[in-house]
């Protein structure tokens, strides 16, 4: 029977290691590859399923946690999306950085837990969603508007003013314009208030039924969080 020394049977193992990893990593990448083609296609589920495999064989590929973020993002699995996203970033910060599906992705639930009135993780992921895209202009209305409904109101105009700056003439550019008329209106500054609202409407085709209508929708939000906060208050008292 042929012996190996303990140095050279440990270089043996050490290649057998290696080799067995590089496979890994190949058998990773190939499923990410078919997950992207499912997906392209539709097919949501398959493709989950197989940038669960790329992970499990593979925890620390950045492109499978991404990819599945992006499909768990397409079957509205907001959550699982995040947890993926951020997973990526920590893995390769530069890979993520500026990415729409990222962004995208916390807006997303920022805008749903300002609509459920938790504006503390609204503003949070709006946070996170400015971090990954610094020139994504809507974050910086929907946190803007986050923080005029909590009564944030200088915070508020900081934001509306970054994301007018950002995109001066779009969809959103109205609606911070409206937003912040609504605030300068809550100071008592009518003149700067009435200035917002002519370039609100002159910004969308709706004129001044959109604007009314998302004033309103503002004006109610505000009142339900006062609402909120004196009912609890009150069961503290």
């Amino acid at each position: 029977m042929r012996r190996f020394s303990l140095p050279l049977l440990s270089l043996l193992v050490f290649f057998a290691s290696a080799a067995t990893q590089a496979q890994a990593q190949e058998s990773a990448k190939d499923f990410v590859k078919r997950g992207i083609s499912r997906f392209s296609k539709g097919d949501t589920d398959g493709a989950i399923a197989d940038f669960d495999k790329a992970i499990e064989l593979n925890p620390r590929m950045t492109e499978a946690h991404l990819n599945r973020g992006k499909a768990r993002r397409a079957k509205g699995n907001l959550d699982g999306a995040i947890a993926d996203y951020e997973r990526a970033i920590e893995l390769d910060s530069s890979m993520t950085s500026n990415n729409r599906d990222i962004t995208q992705a916390y807006a997303n639930r920022g805008f749903i837990r300002a609509n459920q009135f938790d504006l503390e993780g609204a503003i949070s992921d709006f946070d996170k969603a400015i971090q990954v895209s610094p020139s994504d202009a809507e974050s910086y209305i929907k946190r803007a508007e986050a923080r005029l409904i909590r009564g944030d109101l200088q915070d508020a105009i900081a934001d509306f003013d970054r994301g007018i700056a950002l995109n001066p003439r779009s969809n959103t550019a109205s609606l911070a314009y409206a937003g912040r008329g609504f605030t300068h209106l809550l100071q008592g500054d009518e003149d700067e208030a009435r200035r917002d609202f002519e370039k609100s409407i002159k910004l969308t085709n709706e004129g001044r039924v959109f604007l009314e209508l998302h004033l309103k929708i503002l004006e109610n939000q505000i009142k339900e969080m006062k609402r909120r906060r004196n009912a609890d208050q009150q069961q503290v008292a």
